[in-house]
């Protein structure tokens, strides 16, 4: 009886007193190491803000590209019209002087029956006359000719001209069409980097906080943060809403937002409940990040946990307002914040189509074990399954 009330006791210790177990494969930390992360993410921002002013300078380069594109075509479609208007003309010459050509053979060949023609050139008062009159009659019926044929020669220069610039038409066109594709490519990796660039910034602001919240609590540069701060030890999960209903799960999705397929989805929306809803934790913990209006998520609280000596971290976003401070000890039963994501919160985020919770959780005590969201995101879990929330309910327990 006494061995088993022994262990009675001891369960009921390790329930409430703080634990700081240490997971497989976690290293220590300490605040020089955070420092450390924390100037990798300013150097991050650097290269980022860099990598956006070359896309935009891309973008504006194709641009440019663009408007010279089609000015070209412009200036183009004036040759062809212009080409079109000097064959209209040409062809009215050809035609003027192929009868001008025929009047001057008939006319000189042929008039009443006689050979006009051949007595001009014999009615020439000596052979000198006659070469001279024979070489006047050639010169004028070939200039004649000479004049059609340059003519032609011009019809037909005008015609490969507008071929060309046709053919030019085109190529430009494929170009341009080419560069739009090219430009809103670069515009979704503009997009991407200015989103990179807004986490990045809530990374630094709340890793920065962190480290504040350790000195002020007195860690040394050098002390393993686990002995610093304790995370108190749970057993398992309890729903964060009194009631609620699963809206859009944790995985691939079609964005509510842009549209856009195949798109990631953090964690699971629980919606079924209006602003201003108490959200509790979904365990024992430690506030670790904070982050406040971010242009996408909103208010968002995260919470280190250590379940039967497992960490997680759990983030609850679209906050309406934040009820705790970093490094505030949190149970079942405290208020970490209240439901947003609708109307209230529309002056600062972007991301939300109305009133719901985004509940997400990871491994690791994310902001401790690791500072990058791109950790983060590689670590996360579905809520779903594994706090084991079923469709909708309208019980916390």
């Amino acid at each position: 009886m006494k061995k088993k009330v022994l262990i009675t006791i001891l369960i009921i210790c390790l329930l409430i007193l703080p634990v700081t177990p240490i997971s497989a494969g976690s290293k220590a930390r300490t605040l020089k190491e955070l420092r450390s992360e924390l100037q990798q993410l300013k150097n991050k921002k650097t290269s980022t803000a860099n990598k956006k002013q070359q896309t935009k300078n891309q973008i504006s380069s194709a641009k440019n590209n663009i408007a010279n594109n089609q000015n070209e075509i412009i200036d183009n479609q004036q040759k062809a019209i212009d080409a079109t208007n000097e064959i209209a003309v040409l062809e009215e010459e050809i035609k003027n002087g192929k009868e001008e050509l025929s009047n001057l053979i008939e006319t000189y060949q042929v008039a009443n029956g006689d050979n006009i023609y051949l007595e001009y050139i014999f009615e020439a008062s000596s052979y000198e006359d006659l070469v001279y009159r024979y070489a006047i009659m050639e010169q004028i019926l070939n200039a004649q000719n000479e004049k059609i044929e340059n003519w032609s020669d011009k019809v037909k220069k005008d015609e490969e001209l507008k071929v060309e610039l046709a053919n030019r038409e085109v190529e430009l066109n494929n170009q341009i069409s080419s560069l739009n594709k090219n430009i809103d490519d670069l515009g979704d990796k503009l997009a991407e980097l200015d989103e990179l660039t807004m986490d990045i910034n809530d990374e630094i602001q709340s890793t920065q906080d962190l480290i504040n919240y350790y000195v002020s609590i007195g860690c040394s540069e050098t002390e393993d943060l686990d002995a610093c701060v304790s995370v108190k030890g749970d057993t398992g999960w309890t729903r964060p809403l009194y009631k609620g209903k699963i809206t859009s799960y944790f995985g691939y999705r079609t964005d509510p937002i842009t549209g856009r397929a195949q798109s990631f989805h953090s964690g699971t929306d629980i919606g079924g409940n209006s602003e201003g809803t108490n959200v509790y934790a979904a365990a024992n913990g430690t506030v670790g990040k904070i982050i406040y209006k971010a242009s996408c998520g909103g208010n968002q609280v995260y919470v280190w946990h250590t379940i039967n000596g497992k960490r997680y971290t759990t983030c609850y976003m679209h906050l309406l307002t934040i009820n705790v401070g970093l490094g505030a000890k949190v149970t079942p039963n405290t208020v970490v914040g209240t439901v947003g994501g609708g109307r209230g919160t529309r002056g600062w985020e972007n991301c939300s189509t109305g009133a719901h919770l985004h509940l997400g959780i990871g491994t690791g005590w994310y902001g401790q074990t690791y500072t990058s969201y791109s950790t983060w995101r590689s670590n996360l879990l579905s809520a779903k399954d594994v706090m084991k929330l079923p469709t909708s309910w309208s019980s916390r327990y």
